[in-house]
Formats: C-alpha cells, structure tokens, sequence
C-alpha cells in the first residue's frame, strides 16, 4: 500500500533498451509518481536495463520484476512471448540476448538496404543514423522508422510502417525465427515463466491456442488495446487452461501513437503474489 492507495502493478514496459524513451531510472520515477507498488521491466531481446531500474526501484520503494520480451513465429506471423523472473545475470542468458541483439542489428541493416532501393534517390536512410537513434537499445523497426522520417521518406512513423516496414511491406524483413515452444523453452530455462502478451493484437485465436498447447503459462489479459470483451473472453480462456493472467500498459514512453500509457493499466498486487508464487519468488 501507498498511504491509503491499494498496492497497484504494470507488467510490461520498455526503456531505452528496446524501443522506450524512457531510461531505466526515469521510468521507475514516473512508476513511483503514478503510485505503482511495482513494475516489470521487459525491454524486447535485452535485459540490460533491468538492474539499473532494480537499483532506482531501491532507492524508491518500487518493488521491479525482471523480465523481457521475445517474439516467436507461427507460419509468417509474429507472436510475443513475455518472459518474468529470468536470471538475468546467467552468462548463458547473456551469450543468447547478444546473439538477438547482433541478428537484430543485421535485418536493421538489411531493411535500410531495401528502403534506400526502393528510394530510388529520392532520399537516403543512414545505417549510421539508425544506430544512433537506437542507442543502448536493440535495434528495432521504431528506429528505423524514425530514421526514415528525418531522411524525408516519409511524413510519419505510422507511415513508415504502413507504406515500408510493416509485416507485409517491401522492407519488412522477420526477426530471429524461433517457435513458441522454443521461446517457452528459453524462458523455463532461464527460470522464468512466460505469458502470451497481448492475444487480440494477433486476430486469431489459434496462434493463442498454439502457444499455450506449446506449454506457455499464462496470458497477458489486460492491455491497452483489449476492450471489455477481450478480457473477459480472455479471463475464461486462462481459468479453463490453469494459466497465470498478467496485465500492462506496454509503455514505450511515448513512442507509440505520442502516448505513454504508464497508469493506463492499474493491476491489483495480488495478481504479481500469484506470479511470484509460481515462480517461487515470495
């Protein structure tokens, strides 16, 4: 508890580390400020701003779960896989998230090459400026994107995506391909437990039945893109399979959309004890 605030938690966010703009530090701050009793830190393919929000989580009384998130893929289509009290600091785990992040930064390089065809001239997207744009963080599509505005390519970031680097555009180019099940697997071994994040965002629940037949456990039920009908439909699916349900804002500071959503997903506390018990974290 917060004063006389239930104790309240978000279950996914990113920071500069991935695609976020926020620092570890200030996004613990912002948590802190919003009244949150504890996030969890899940940059995509990297755990390395997990101790730095862990240390500023200290030194504020917010309580900072570890984790990430990983895509896996079914038949062309990518589902994420979150990923919760991995041992972060295992060399294995390391050696495999510089592996991503090396991967990562060839298809960035591969989608500036195809862009730059596509152009024609007409403009020139930088290898270099992406780079610098990503920073500490793994190189994604979302810095892509902004590079390709600032080269004058485009007019917008939703553009980007639209008209090049979306799933069906003539720069896309797919992540490392790994399945559900091996996705899953990565996460057991690390120690951690994985949740399908966010269901609806895919439009078919048979890659949500695939992952959890592939031994996922539990869903992402609340998220800022599943109205009503989703968490409830989603709710029953996790209670008739035994799965942990999670929930989070997926803030990225303002990077999707010029929206934060921190505080848009309040959780109660009990719903981070039951992943913790699982975990055996308590």
């Amino acid at each position: 508890m917060r004063g006389s605030q239930p104790a309240v938690v978000d279950l996914h966010l990113h920071t500069i580390f991935s695609d976020g703009l926020f620092t570890p530090e200030e996004l613990v701050i912002r948590a802190e400020q919003t009244g949150f009793t504890a996030i969890a830190i899940t940059d995509h393919d990297s755990v390395e701003g997990i101790e730095r929000a862990r240390v500023q989580g200290k030194r504020l009384g917010v309580e900072v779960v570890p984790g990430v998130e990983l895509s896996s893929n079914v038949n062309g289509t990518d589902v994420h896989i979150l990923g919760y009290y991995i041992d972060y600091r295992s060399p294995a785990v390391q050696e495999f998230f510089t592996r991503v992040r090396e991967f990562r930064l060839q298809r960035a390089e591969r989608m500036v090459n195809k862009l730059n065809e596509l152009a024609g001239g007409r403009w020139r997207v930088s290898f270099e400026r992406v780079k610098e744009i990503a920073g500490a963080g793994a190189v994604g599509r979302p810095h892509v994107a902004q590079a390709l505005v600032e080269a004058g390519g485009v007019a917008s970031m939703s553009e980007a995506f639209e008209k090049y680097i979306g799933y069906d555009g003539p720069a896309y180019f797919p992540k490392l391909r790994l399945t559900p099940a091996e996705v899953i697997e990565r996460i057991h071994q690390a120690g951690g437990l994985a949740v399908i994040a966010h269901p609806a965002t895919y439009g078919n629940d048979g890659l949500v039945y695939l992952v959890i037949a592939a031994g996922v456990d539990g869903i992402e039920v609340w998220h800022p893109e599943h109205n009503q009908r989703a968490v409830d439909h989603y709710l029953e699916l996790a209670q008739k399979n035994r799965l942990l349900v999670t929930g989070g804002s997926d803030c990225h500071g303002g990077r999707k959309f010029g929206r934060v959503y921190l505080g848009d997903i309040r959780l109660p506390y009990q719903y981070l004890m039951a992943l913790k018990r699982r975990a055996k974290k308590c």
